[in-house]
């Protein structure tokens, strides 16, 4: 399936001056007609500087969606394509189906990318003036075009959410994979055994004696001991036909899933299968898959049905894909401290637009305890106090894990509440629709952080607005912005609060599990929270670095390629 359209290039950055007096008297109006709105001069003001090849750093509840119909009506006027990424596919129809109204009365078609299309129902969305979806579906729609040998090009992109986009997935890779499975039943029957036998022999293997782990790379090897315990191990008669280089392969593989990759926190498992939780935005992603045999490793620990290993045939990264758009800008909350890096790797600039209503949020200060049952506590009791004064509370937590381990707590504690993750994605729009009455309690991992627009009532305003609880330090500050940045929107009062602890995982993550497990005991609350501040800013770093050294190995391997006349996104399939 491909994209119609011309040749696909690398086209000439452009910028442009400003707006068009009629773009913003147009536009102005069909808000006013449609939406019954007012523009705001914050929305015409990131408008202009979208025109440009800029990043927009705007207040949270300020209305990033319609600011984004300046740019995007601007362009279409010129005869240019214009595709808007969101954060998920929730979004992209939301804000599609919220502006069609506007684009219509503005002559502009408009139309959202859904998985459930068929190839001839995507060909045909991509011929709209602006296309909502995600990075993820423009990428993978590319890739497909590629294989197709159907080049097309991009034009111009408009990026929501842009810091999680360009850089929080800048570290996934788009894969498209064709099955790698045998076409030998005994050879496929094989290496289910194998991984099936390796899931047992590596719950059995002992870390420093069997196997050491590289925690800082995330890598497994198995000792000289490790080996012999393994390849001693009796091992099913389907287990003869493979090498000893694949049976340890599968046992070090185990041990990583074992070491690395958690259900309910990295993954659900949902009939007979798992699905992939993206640790940024909370979602499932349905079209990814753990490669090197990870994904194999995952459903034999879980005693599901093995699926044959896949073999890329088309790859690219977020950075790569987003460089091939002649235009290219964006809006999100929190995108100053990842300035540099969104300049020197997209070249865009980043300009802050600052709010005509200043945030009335009250920050109340971190909370640290020794203890995860000890915060989990003190977290319960704030929210009764919150509810006691006929507040609106919601409690953003790391993982799915962690939602469903508080909300039993409530649960037994008595206290009601909603419960938002992506095992119940699907009631995102009816808990939230709920979640600014008074007394109302949600608890949600961090799908409800970005794009989330909850509605207050009146009541809840004069209690107080909604009060926010971080309950953990996330991997990155920006995380723990956007979820705060949950209430107290457009002119609402609000309050939030960050909790943490010596057990947090972002500890363990920048200095190693041996000090989380140590410094409880060990730590003050003062010396703690500067730890905590430490370990973010170690953690930003880390995946800083890590992008880098991906986009520079991506460079050099696609210059190869091309200077051998080789595609450099696709991988020929392998005759039969």
């Amino acid at each position: 399936m491909g994209v119609s359209g011309s040749k696909w290039t690398l086209g000439r950055r452009q910028t442009y001056a400003g707006l068009n007096a009629s773009v913003v008297d147009d536009v102005g109006r069909a808000v006013l007609d449609k939406l019954g709105l007012s523009l705001r001069p914050s929305q015409i003001t990131s408008g202009h500087h979208l025109l440009g090849r800029t990043i927009v750093e705007l207040p949270t509840g300020e209305g990033k969606t319609i600011a984004t119909v300046f740019p995007a009506c601007a362009f279409a006027r010129r005869g240019r394509k214009v595709w808007i990424a969101t954060a998920n596919d929730y979004l992209a129809h939301r804000d599609a189906q919220w502006m069609r109204p506007v684009y219509d009365q503005l002559g502009v078609g408009v139309v959202s990318i859904a998985a459930t299309m068929s190839p001839s129902e995507r060909s045909a969305a991509y011929e709209s003036d602006v296309v909502y979806g995600t990075i993820r579906s423009f990428g993978f729609d590319f890739l497909r075009s590629q294989i197709a040998s159907e080049d097309w090009r991009g034009d111009v992109l408009i990026v929501d959410e842009a810091d999680s986009i360009l850089i929080d997935e800048a570290r996934t890779p788009m894969v498209i994979s064709s099955s790698g499975g045998s076409t030998e039943p005994e050879r496929n029957g094989a290496e289910e055994a194998c991984f099936r036998w390796a899931a047992n022999v590596a719950s059995q293997l002992r870390i420093d004696v069997d196997f050491v782990w590289l925690e800082d790379r995330g890598q497994t090897a198995l000792t000289t001991i490790g080996r012999r315990s393994a390849l001693d191990s009796v091992m099913p008669p389907q287990m003869r036909s493979l090498t000893t280089t694949e049976i340890l392969h599968a046992v070090e593989r185990s041990i990583q899933a074992n070491q690395t990759l958690f259900r309910d926190v990295h993954y659900v498992v949902e009939g007979d299968g798992i699905c992939l939780v993206d640790e940024y935005t909370g979602r499932k992603s349905v079209d990814r898959t753990l490669g090197g045999g990870l994904h194999q490793a995952i459903q034999a620990r879980e005693g599901l049905t093995i699926t044959s290993s896949n073999c890329p045939i088309a790859r690219i990264t977020v950075m790569e894909f987003v460089d091939r758009f002649r235009h290219v800008c964006g809006l999100t909350a929190t995108a100053w401290e990842d300035r540099q890096e969104l300049k020197s790797v997209y070249g865009c600039d980043v300009q802050r637009v600052e709010s005509e209503c200043p945030s009335k949020q009250v920050r109340s200060t971190d909370r640290i305890f020794a203890t995860a049952d000890e915060k989990w506590k003190a977290i319960e009791g704030e929210t009764v106090s919150m509810v006691s004064a006929g507040r609106a509370v919601l409690i953003g937590t790391r993982t799915i894990e962690l939602s469903e381990r508080l909300s039993e707590q409530f649960r037994r504690a008595g206290i009601e509440h909603q419960l938002l993750t992506a095992r119940n994605h699907e009631a995102e729009a009816s808990i939230v629709a709920e979640a600014g009455r008074p007394g109302r309690v949600t608890i949600a991992t961090n799908l409800a952080g970005r794009g989330t627009d909850i509605q207050l009532t009146d009541d809840v305003r004069r209690a107080g607005g909604l009060h926010v609880i971080v309950s953990e330090p996330h991997a990155s500050s920006r995380i723990d912005r956007q979820l705060m940045g949950r209430g107290a929107r457009a002119g609402d009062p609000g309050t939030a609060c960050l909790f943490a602890s010596g057990e947090d995982e972002i500890l363990a993550q920048a200095f190693g599990r041996d000090f989380s497990r140590r410094s409880a005991a060990s730590v003050t609350p003062a010396s703690l929270a500067r730890k905590l501040a430490r370990a973010q800013r170690m953690v930003a770093r880390q995946h800083r670095i890590e992008r880098a050294s991906s986009n520079a190995s991506q460079q050099r391997l696609g210059e190869a390629l091309r200077s051998l006349g080789m595609p450099p996104h696709t991988t020929p399939l392998p005759s039969n």
